[in-house]
């Protein structure tokens, strides 16, 4: 009955309230522990983003010629523009005095734009528009009006953000300019722009359902078949998410914001939006922890590349996850006390219990050590017995194991002896009627010389009737003996392939080329120019004809020579 009392207490301790955690499918489960594991190895990634920027500065020669060094100052820009804004900057304003140089106003103008981007990402919204302002978008090539209204449509963008809900008119105003802009992007980027995906997916975002879900299997395919490692990648992922989110679709928004947050994270791309996103969105879901995670990430990196705008609407966040910290410190607080009360009430119950439990251990204390006396002698016994059944089972293992040796010896040595006895008659009996015919051919030449026929002896040594004569009467000769050794070879051999690639041999035929090569690699010849040269034919024939029986193996390809090496019985 006092056992029962404490399980009873025990249970009213572990099953007071405790905090609720959100739950997600197993998909999403393990995206996110990537996601959190990719966080933690984020100094691993800026250490290679670092050692591929160095790697390029070292290649800069300082004699080059300003075409040169503006693309050379294009290359570190791509690396520098969403990682740090101040270095990018110095390649934009050191590009835009080459252009002037050059007197190349439309590299003037593209830099401009990407300048411009620097001064949005940055906060510096106002400078950001002027830098626009004196560019002349009809004389820009489609590529330029991409990059001008893509940048618009950004910049627009942050200008919403910075407003916020403050002036409700005044936000809307920028997003309408902005839907603008999304549709200008998208009639005139071509196809195949890195980003046209993603102009495509904000165009169809705004255009209903049906387009919304038009445009996901296309971004879909782009991003199953991406590394997730750059930031194309990142924005064909957020933009899906967004679509998704539109839909309802939750599950699917978490996970595609997942994959670009991963994408944003293995770029080092400090202008990160994903995972802002995503770590806003659990917030809401009462996921606090992953939530904080999240957005200091955000944070951190907007600090660094002094991104203003994004530091403002991330401290607001932060605030609130803040609050909601603090409220949960108390209920922890307070559920804590009541679990030291508990455990207190249940100690006092536990030392009673340890007490009682104390006197009934040492009534068992006398009863065991009788017992154990007891149990040392019968141990003694069985022990001695254990061991003499162990040393007689381990003689018993080695005598059954040497037989078994014994065994294959002894019948490797009998089909060897049989196989040897075999051959070396069918050897001497070939070599000597090799000799009778060469002797013969021998006389036959002689008669025709000494009548002087010439030219029919030179008929006869032209011609490669006699050698293509003696080679199937070899092949015939080697069939059938082999045959004669292994009767029941071709029927096992066939056993090793699919019903419908067995080998049928035509009437007549004791082996094919294919049974013949095998045939030698059951007599221990594994070699193909061996067995090219043992059967007159080259080396890539003797290849193909394995490779091809190979295919057509019930088996797996590396064991079948060793397979077909052990195939057949000797016949006795």
């Amino acid at each position: 009955m006092k056992i029962k009392y404490i399980l009873f207490l025990f249970s009213f301790c572990f099953f007071l309230p405790a905090q609720s955690e959100v739950s997600y499918s197993k998909e999403l489960e393990e995206i996110f522990s990537k996601l959190d594991n990719m966080i933690l190895q984020r100094e691993e990634y800026r250490l290679k983003k670092e050692e591929r920027i160095e790697m390029l500065r070292n290649r800069i020669d300082m004699r080059a010629s300003l075409e040169e060094r503006f693309h050379t100052n294009k290359v570190l820009y791509e690396e520098y523009y969403v990682y740090n804004a101040d270095s990018a900057m110095a390649y934009v304003s050191d590009n835009l005095r080459i252009a002037s140089l050059l007197k190349r106003k439309d590299w003037e103008y593209t830099w401009k734009i990407n300048k411009s981007f620097l001064l949005s990402a940055t906060g510096l919204l106002k400078e950001a528009e002027d830098e626009l302002k004196d560019i002349p978008v009809q004389k820009l090539s489609d590529n330029a009006k991409v990059d001008y209204y893509s940048q618009m449509q950004y910049l627009l963008s942050h200008f919403s953000q910075y407003t916020g809900s403050e002036s409700e008119a005044v936000q809307r105003s920028y997003l309408d300019k902005e839907l603008l802009y999304r549709d200008s992007v998208y009639m005139v980027a071509h196809p195949d722009h890195p980003l046209y995906l993603w102009y495509k997916g904000c165009k169809l975002q705004y255009d209903g359902v049906d387009s919304m879900r038009a445009v996901i299997p296309e971004l879909q395919k782009a991003i199953q078949s991406s590394s997730l490692e750059n930031r194309y990648d990142a924005m064909n992922a957020y933009i899906l998410g967004s679509i998704y989110r539109d839909l309802d679709d939750m599950e699917n928004y978490m996970k595609y914001l997942a994959y670009s947050s991963m994408a944003d994270i293995v770029s080092c791309n400090k202008d990160i939006a994903s995972l802002e996103e995503l770590g806003i969105y659990l917030f809401s879901l009462g996921d606090i922890d992953r939530a904080y995670a999240y957005i200091n990430y955000c944070l951190q990196n907007a600090l660094f590349y002094k991104n203003r705008v994004r530091i403002m609407g991330i401290s607001s966040t932060i605030d609130q996850i803040n609050a909601v910290y603090q409220e949960r410190m108390r209920q922890q607080g307070e559920r804590v006390q009541s679990y030291l009360f508990a455990v207190s009430i249940l100690s006092a119950i536990l030392i009673l219990a340890i007490l009682y439990i104390y006197q009934k251990l040492r009534q068992l204390a006398i009863s065991r050590s009788k017992l154990h006396d007891m149990n040392e002698e019968l141990n003694r016994h069985v022990g001695d017995l254990s061991e003499a059944q162990r040393q007689l089972k381990e003689v018993n293992d080695k005598l059954h194991s040497l037989n078994v040796e014994l065994k294959d010896v002894n019948a490797q040595l009998r089909e060897s002896n049989y196989v040897k006895e075999e051959y070396i008659g069918y050897v001497f009996s070939l070599c000597s009627n090799y000799i009778s015919k060469l002797d013969e051919y021998r006389k036959n030449i002689s008669r025709k010389i000494k009548t002087n026929q010439i030219d029919e002896v030179k008929a006869m040594t032209d011609r490669p009737t006699m050698a293509q004569s003696e080679l199937k009467e070899f092949y015939k000769n080697f069939d059938a003996i082999f045959l004669h050794v292994y009767p029941s070879f071709v029927s096992d051999f066939n056993a090793l392939l699919h019903p419908e690639e067995q080998i049928v041999l035509k009437e007549g035929e004791l082996l094919n080329t294919e049974l013949r090569i095998y045939a030698l690699v059951r007599l221990g010849i594994n070699d193909s120019v061996k067995i090219a040269d043992f059967l007159h034919c080259s080396p890539q024939t003797v290849y193909n004809n394995r490779l091809k029986v190979r295919n057509k193996a019930i088996i797996p390809k590396e064991k079948f020579a060793e397979t077909v090496r052990l195939l057949g019985k000797t016949q006795s």
